[in-house]
């Protein structure tokens, strides 16, 4: 019986498209972000676009060290944390929330493979367990989308 992974896919699935506490959930949030607004920095912080993309970057960190992918150490994760995105590229914008989408259901999948025994297990270059790094990219895509709320509310001044 795999209780705590299914319960951890379900706060996985219910912050990305179901109804969370914390508000809507991601795929709400993210339909209302448009090139407009995607790609503005307010004071130099980041874009939404930017957080989009760090969100895909550390999805993939738990997916290939779930998946024991050793073609991608933690340094090509911390290279890829805040990338340098062209703001002029329009496009990023769609390639990103299709890939945050694409990382969802990848997620998804290798958690519902998984049983509850690699929840103990150190995570390969971490000094953490995979329950961690579990409910850590959830807080992580949490915290994020939080983030991307505010810059949404404060560049189209809607409540």
């Amino acid at each position: 019986m795999n209780k705590e992974m299914q319960y951890i896919a379900r706060q996985i699935t219910d912050a990305y498209e179901g109804d969370p506490w914390f508000g809507r959930n991601a795929k709400a949030l993210l339909s209302e972000v448009n090139e407009q607004t995607a790609f503005e920095k307010p004071n130099g912080q980041h874009s939404m676009v930017e957080l989009v993309w760090h969100m895909v970057n550390w999805r993939e960190f738990v997916i290939s060290r779930l998946t024991k992918d050793s073609t991608k150490d933690i340094n090509y994760f911390e290279v890829n944390d805040w990338r340098a995105l062209d703001h002029s590229d329009k496009a990023l914008l769609q390639q990103g929330l299709q890939r945050l989408h694409q990382t969802q259901a990848e997620l998804l999948e290798v958690i519902g493979n998984e049983s509850d025994a690699l929840l103990d297990k150190n995570v390969e270059e971490r000094s953490y367990t995979f329950r961690k790094l579990l409910h850590g990219i959830l807080q992580h895509d949490i915290y994020h989308l939080g983030q991307i709320a505010y810059l949404q509310k404060l560049l189209t001044g809607k409540q």
